[in-house]
């Protein structure tokens, strides 16, 4: 028997979890990450504290026909898991659901990351990228269940800057086991400045965050807890709960420290205008 996520046709259920977690947020360059990792440390010097910030969401629902509609229940709750989850951060997601955006186009909501569909979308629905969080939602192209933009993207292409989420991964969506809204919290993080854990695997330069495990690539499911998995050091164990791997939504527990500093030092460095 198939089964759909947005007129995505998939085998059965078992193959659309097999599928992953689908997250598109391009790779940065070796370059890229050296130099972002300078900037910070430039910034660190003359930067003031990071004390507490409310970021303001603007939700950005593509449809097509009746698919898509995302409900106030929702939203809501999507913010209620970005503020648990990232309260370490000392962050605090708000909305106000009289400026929330529909927007009815086909073509739009089956967009693939970095299409034409996307700048066309984000060109004519973004809000003020330098003050806001821009959070699409659409059926998505490619299985996909999200991507962001990085902060340091931010200045050379304002419009492109947010989060695209598939509409079903919303808390009480049917994108299960993907669906309790840690999709969001994933982008977001990417959105404030992190890579995955698995960033580079075990060869590469990594994520550039000291107190997460390397591993050779992503995790599923919800792995055995206690045991090194994919881990590069079979001494320690890969970072299975994090926000940043792809384990299944129930699984995603946690950032460390020094991601939370890192996302701090990212506002302060790229998203000061928030």
């Amino acid at each position: 028997m198939s089964f759909f996520i947005n007129n995505r046709e998939f085998e059965s259920k078992e193959d659309f979890i097999k599928w992953g977690r689908g997250c598109a947020t391009k790779i940065p360059t070796p370059s890229d990450i050296l130099r972002i990792d300078e900037e910070i440390k430039s910034s660190r010097a003359r930067a003031k504290r990071f004390t507490s910030l409310a970021i303001n969401v603007k939700f950005i629902h593509i449809t097509d026909g009746n698919k898509g509609h995302v409900t106030r229940r929702q939203r809501e709750e999507q913010i209620n898991v970005l503020n648990n989850a990232l309260k370490g951060v000392k962050l605090k997601f708000q909305y106000k659901e009289e400026e929330v955006k529909f927007e009815n186009n086909k073509s739009w909501y089956y967009m693939s990351h970095n299409s034409p569909e996307e700048r066309h979308a984000k060109s004519k629905l973004s809000f003020d990228s330098f003050k806001y969080l821009n959070f699409y939602t659409g059926g998505l192209g490619k299985g996909l269940l999200g991507w962001a933009t990085f902060p340091y993207d931010l200045a050379g292409d304002p419009v492109m800057d947010g989060v695209v989420l598939l509409d079903e991964s919303l808390p009480y969506g049917n994108a299960s086991p993907y669906n309790l809204g840690m999709t969001g919290v994933h982008e977001v993080c990417h959105w404030l400045g992190l890579f995955h854990t698995f960033q580079g695997g075990c060869n590469g330069i990594g994520d550039h965050v000291a107190d997460t495990v390397s591993h050779k690539g992503p995790n599923y499911g919800k792995p055995t807890l206690g045991l090194p998995h994919n881990a590069c050091d079979k001494l320690k164990n890969a970072p299975i709960q994090n926000y940043m791997n792809y384990v299944d939504d129930i699984w995603m527990k946690n950032l460390t420290i020094q991601q939370e500093k890192r996302i701090q030092d990212h506002i302060l460095l790229y998203r000061t205008e928030l």
